[in-house]
């Protein structure tokens, strides 16, 4: 590849992984889980389960539904800002750049996340039907499942990445998503630049009003 084609390439890459976040989908997608969970949801079974639903999206519509940045863990990946949104529910030590404690409260004693006013639907106008379908069925298919399993299926994915010794995270780019689950490198340049456009108009947009 010709180094303007690298220079490209990456220049989509570096774009996608500094995109606007969409927080107020994210909330509402909390909101809709710890609705079937009876308002009472594990930390780390929400973040993995977000997880998989903006990765779903992505590889069913072309684009994901949060614009987050996705990271490679131990236990497997994670959307960072949803994860140090779901953290800032509980007494952190740590800044975080999001604080979602106005929604949600998390007891770091039984990592349990629940909504403070759960008959609030924050995901009104937020979440479209098929996305509130799309949640339900990932919260049924490891509510009743086998202790792990969660886990296992998580590590199981295509994209997902056994870590070195010394690394605590690493960045997992939309581009190594869409290239390991059958996209073409050259669907993938286009469907990049379509995120990266569309973050920009939604920006410019939100930005004139």
């Amino acid at each position: 590849m010709k180094s303007g084609g690298y220079d490209s390439l990456h220049s989509v890459d570096k774009q996608c992984m500094n995109l606007t976040f969409k927080e107020d989908k994210a909330i509402a997608a909390l909101s809709q889980l710890c609705y079937f969970a009876d308002n009472k949801l594990n930390h780390y079974t929400a973040a993995k389960l977000l997880y998989l639903f903006d990765r779903e999206v992505l590889l069913n519509t072309g684009e994901p539904a949060f614009f987050g940045t996705f990271f490679s863990l131990p236990k497997g990946p994670i959307i960072s800002e949803v994860n140090n949104g779901i953290s800032s529910c509980g007494d952190s030590e740590v800044d975080l750049p999001y604080d979602w404690s106005t929604f949600f409260t998390l007891n770091r004693k039984t990592n349990l996340i629940s909504q403070k006013n759960p008959e609030d639907r924050i995901s009104d106008g937020l979440l479209s039907d098929e996305e509130i379908d799309r949640l339900h069925d990932l919260y049924d298919k490891y509510r009743l499942a086998r202790k792990g399993m969660l886990e296992g299926d998580i590590k199981n994915l295509p994209e997902h990445i056994d870590l070195n010794k010394d690394e605590r995270r690493r960045a997992l780019p939309y581009r190594d998503i869409l290239e390991k689950n059958g996209f073409t490198p050259e669907q993938v340049s286009e469907l990049l630049q379509e995120i990266v456009y569309d973050d920009c108009f939604r920006s410019a947009f939100e930005f004139s009003f």
